[in-house]
């Protein structure tokens, strides 16, 4: 450790020729220019470097104050600087560095600037970012639709023909549910669909789960009842994405049912194609048999 520790301009070793009140970065251990792309400047040079070796004292970003920088070209006071060439500044760039308290009247002019957090920090990619797997993403009732008539919103009262109904329930006593109504003595099914827009935040090609919890409202099926999933991405229409098949739900404590999505094409901004489909087969004719859906949400590997 060198024990060179301090609140001010601190001093490093050149790797070549700096003029004064450039954007430095470390190379390799040593002084190079901060060019118009580089995230990781560390301050404005205080003093020139003639040649590789020399030592120059820097006056960090993480520093208070303002600072010298020297423009590439014309700005105004109070525009927004960003990283150009050779460790200079201007007014336009994609890597943002502070803003200026002078104008700039011509390229190589000096002129005071303050420094931004965005510039301390550097501009951060989302692929630097840690993942966070299985983020919930819930779709709610408003979302659901007929499903061959996606232009119709899902909230019949009581379910009929192959659709299942939305249920509000009472408010503040129990949340709204999906339904098929009840179904004793019928072997059918019933769908329910939605879209879904993939996050910019999902990392393209990671897990995706469609993640539903059901079971049966008051009595179950004396045969079948399950649940199933069909997903397709609008840019691939005719390709279904789920993996996993029909699932039982044919019991009064609900649970969770995961289904798994091919992920491979997947991609932010996709907009994907549900439905789910509730199959029952019920040959009693005694209390009424309703399979239920209490909530729907998609898993998403995130980064963001």
């Amino acid at each position: 450790m060198s024990g060179q520790y301090t609140k001010g301009p601190k001093t490093f070793t050149a790797g070549g020729a700096l003029a004064i009140y450039r954007r430095v970065r470390l190379s390799g251990g040593e002084l190079a220019y901060a060019g118009a792309t580089d995230t990781d400047c560390i301050g404005i040079t205080m003093a020139p470097a003639f040649a590789q070796g020399d030592r120059v004292p820097v006056w960090l970003l993480s520093l208070e104050g303002t600072f010298p920088v020297i423009a590439a070209g014309t700005f105004s006071a109070g525009a927004g600087l960003y990283a150009a060439a050779n460790g200079m500044v201007d007014d336009s760039g994609t890597v943002l560095h502070g803003l200026a308290l002078e104008a700039a009247g011509a390229s190589s002019d000096q002129v005071e600037a303050i420094v931004s957090t965005a510039a301390i920090l550097g501009a951060i990619a989302r692929s630097a970012i840690t993942q966070d797997d299985a983020v919930s993403y819930p779709v709610p009732v408003k979302d659901l639709r007929v499903w061959d008539a996606p232009s119709t919103v899902a909230v019949a009262a009581t379910a009929a023909n192959d659709d299942l109904a939305v249920v509000y329930n009472t408010f503040l006593t129990a949340k709204p549910t999906v339904e098929t109504g009840d179904v004793k003595t019928a072997n059918s099914s019933r769908k329910v669909g939605f879209q879904f827009v993939v996050p910019a935040e999902y990392v393209a090609g990671e897990t995706i789960t469609l993640r539903v919890n059901a079971g049966m409202k008051t009595t179950v099926s004396d045969t079948t009842c399950t649940v199933d999933a069909q997903v397709a991405r609008q840019a691939a229409p005719t390709v279904d994405i789920c993996a996993t098949n029909a699932t039982t739900i044919n019991s009064l404590t609900a649970a969770n049912v995961d289904f798994t999505l091919t992920p491979t094409s997947v991609v932010p901004g996709d907009v994907l194609d549900v439905v789910l489909t509730v199959a029952y087969h019920d040959a009693a004719s005694g209390t009424a048999v309703i399979g239920k859906i209490n909530s729907i949400e998609l898993l998403l590997d995130i980064k963001g």
